[in-house]
């Protein structure tokens, strides 16, 4: 019975931050991302996709 209830509460919690978080954060605008890979397209070296945002 114990462990139920602890299991639910974990339950609650976390699902409770996911929806905070997703509820207080601006939209992700996923094509403002540089591109993963830039294999001959001419771009900078450090563009890649973990250097950070192009803007």
């Amino acid at each position: 019975m114990r462990r139920t209830i602890i299991a639910a509460a974990f339950w609650i919690v976390l699902l409770g931050f996911i929806a905070a978080d997703r509820g207080l954060s601006a939209a992700h605008d996923r094509f403002a991302e540089p591109p993963a890979f830039a294999l001959g397209s001419g771009k900078v070296a450090g563009a890649g996709h973990c250097s950070g945002s192009t803007r």
